[in-house]
C-alpha cells in the first residue's frame, strides 16, 4: 500500500485556485469479461442459474500463490433456470423461487480461472461442482469473505460475514481453507437490514474488525457500519452514508485500508426517476474517510468503473450494473475486480466477473478547472522525506508543474520560489522537484508548505510526510 499523500485527502491541502479533482482513469482488462454464468453453457452449471449481482470477493493469497474468488450466485432461480438467454429478450422478467449459493474459483494470473469441482456441497444429487455455501446448509444471503493473515486459530483464518436468511439476522461463519464453513453464528445482540454486500476488513489502526453493511430509511438504502473485536460480538451498526435520493441510493460498499485512509467503493443504484436514462442501472462510485466513520463521496454522480456501451440484451457485458470488489495493490497496481451484468437491476441480464485497473496512488487528482488557466495548490504542512520530493503526475503535451517551498508561516523560502524550480514537463509515478542553486537536503526535518502551479497536468500524490496536528 501507499505511502504517498494522496492530494484527494483534504487534511492535505490548504487552498486551491482554479483546481478541481479528477477520478483516476481506470484500465478495463482487454480480457473481460474473465468468467460468466454458465447455466446454459457446455457442459452446464446449472448451480449458475443467475450470477446476479456476482458481489465478488478476491483475494491475492501469497500463502498459496494464487488468486481466490468467492461469489454469489442464485443456485437456482426458476425462471431464469427455464429461460435460455436467447428466450428471455422475448419474456418479462420477474422474481420466482430462489435459493442462494456461494461459488468459488480460483487462478494463477487474476485472468484466467477455473471453477473447480470441489465434491463438498450437494447440488441436485451430485457434489461435483464449485459451491462451497448454500443457503439450505448455512442461510447465507449476500456475504463477503475475509483471509484473516493475523488469526492465531487456524480453523477461524477465514471469516465471512453475512445475513443469515434463514435466522433473518446478521451472522458470521469460519473456515480454515476458505472452502469447508462452519455453522453459522448469529450477532447475539445488534442486527441490520443486511440484505447487500457485507463485507469486513481487520483495522490495524483500530484494532478492531470492521464491518460495513445495509440499513434502510425512509424507504432509502443506506450504508452502516459496525465494529467487532473478536468477529462474534458487535456493536450496534451506525449509518455512515446515505445518497441524495431514490435515484442516489447506495447498494452497497466495500472498503479496504490504503496507506492511512479507508478507500469505499459505493455502488450506486439509480431508482428513483423512471425517465432517466440510468434507470434501474448500478454505478460503482469512489469515496474515502480517514477513520472509517466520516466519509467523502469523491465526484460524486461520476462512476470510477464506467458501465459498457449498450443496453440488453446486446449491449456489452457491464452495461447494466457494476459492483465492485474490495480493491488491493499487486504487483504494483491497484485490482479492482467487479461483477457486471448486461442489463438493469430488475430485469433480465446475465453476470460475470471482469478487472479493471488503477496506476498506484492514482485514485483521483488535481486538475485546471479551466484548462486555459493555470491552476493552483497550496499544501498543509510537511516534512521532506529522506528520498528527495516528488509528485505523482500526468502531464499532457505542453503542460508542466512547477512549486515553491514556503516555511511553516508561509514565507517563501529563498531559492525555493517558483522561478527557481526546474519545471516538470514529462508525467510519471515519481516526477522529481528540483531548484536551482539549491539542496533539498538543507530543509531536512524543517516544517514547510508547497505551493504548486500546474497546466494541462493532473496531480496525485506527493512522496512528502504529513506534520502530526499535534505539532
Amino acid at each position: 500500500m501507499s505511502s504517498s499523500l494522496l492530494l484527494l485527502d483534504s487534511r492535505n491541502v490548504a487552498a486551491s485556485a482554479n483546481a478541481k479533482l479528477e477520478l483516476g482513469a481506470v484500465q478495463k482488462h482487454p480480457a473481460n469479461p474473465l468468467f460468466v454464468e454458465e447455466a446454459f453453457a457446455e457442459p452446464p452449471k446449472p448451480w449458475e442459474a443467475r450470477l446476479d449481482n456476482v458481489y465478488p470477493n478476491v483475494i491475492y493469497d501469497r500463502e498459496d500463490g494464487r488468486f481466490k474468488c468467492w461469489y454469489k450466485s442464485f443456485i437456482y432461480d426458476g425462471l431464469s433456470n427455464r429461460s435460455p438467454p436467447a428466450q428471455r429478450p422475448r419474456q418479462s422478467y420477474g422474481e420466482s423461487e430462489r435459493e442462494e449459493g456461494l461459488l468459488y474459483a480460483i487462478s494463477s494470473d487474476g485472468i484466467h480461472w477455473e471453477k473447480p469441482a470441489l465434491g463438498l456441497i450437494d447440488f441436485e444429487g451430485s457434489k461435483v461442482n464449485n459451491i462451497v455455501m448454500r443457503r439450505r446448509s448455512h442461510g447465507l444471503h449476500a456475504g463477503g469473505v475475509l483471509k484473516d493473515w493475523r488469526a492465531p486459530d487456524p480453523a477461524r483464518r477465514y471469516k465471512f460475514i453475512h445475513r443469515n436468511a434463514s435466522a433473518r439476522r446478521m451472522a458470521a461463519c469460519f473456515s480454515a481453507d476458505g472452502l469447508r464453513w462452519s455453522p453459522p453464528v448469529l450477532w447475539d445482540e445488534h442486527d441490520a437490514a443486511g440484505d447487500c454486500h457485507n463485507n469486513a476488513i481487520w483495522s490495524p489502526a483500530l484494532k478492531r474488525y470492521i464491518c460495513i453493511t445495509r440499513g434502510w430509511s425512509g424507504g432509502i438504502r443506506t450504508v452502516l457500519r459496525s465494529e467487532s473485536e473478536d468477529f462474534r460480538r458487535w456493536t450496534a451498526p451506525v449509518e455512515i452514508m446515505r445518497g441524495a435520493d431514490a435515484h442516489d441510493q447506495i447498494y452497497s460498499m466495500p472498503i479496504c485500508r490504503y496507506g492511512d485512509l479507508y478507500i469505499g467503493l459505493p455502488s450506486i443504484f439509480h431508482k428513483g426517476d423512471a425517465s432517466a436514462a440510468n434507470w434501474d442501472m448500478v454505478d460503482t462510485e469512489l469515496a474515502y474517510s480517514v477513520d472509517s466513520v466520516n466519509w467523502q463521496r469523491i465526484c460524486p454522480g461520476q462512476p470510477l468503473i464506467p458501465r459498457g456501451a449498450g443496453s440488453y440484451p446486446d449491449g456489452e457485458h457491464d452495461c447494466g450494473c457494476v459492483y465492485a470488489a474490495a480493491p488491493f495493490v499487486h504487483d504494483g497496481r491497484i485490482l479492482i475486480y467487479y461483477g457486471g451484468s448486461n442489463g438493469g437491476h430488475n430485469n433480465w441480464r446475465e453476470g460475470s466477473l471482469n478487472l479493471a485497473t488503477l496506476a498506484i496512488d492514482r485514485w483521483a487528482g488535481f486538475i485546471p478547472d479551466d484548462p486555459q488557466q493555470t491552476a493552483r495548490l497550496e499544501t498543509t504542512p510537511l516534512r521532506l522525506r529522506g528520498d528527495g520530493l516528488s509528485v505523482n503526475a500526468d502531464i499532457e503535451p505542453g503542460g508542466s508543474i512547477r512549486a515553491m517551498i514556503m516555511d511553516a508561516g508561509g514565507a517563501e523560502v529563498s531559492g525555493f520560489g517558483l522561478d527557481d524550480c526546474r519545471s516538470i514537463v514529462q508525467g510519471g509515478a515519481r516526477c522529481e522537484l528540483r531548484w536551482r542553486g539549491r539542496d533539498l537536503a538543507e530543509l531536512a526535518g524543517e516544517t514547510l508548505r508547497l505551493a504548486f502551479e500546474f497546466q494541462q497536468a493532473t496531480v496525485y500524490a506527493l512522496n512528502a510526510a504529513r506534520v502530526p496536528a499535534s505539532d
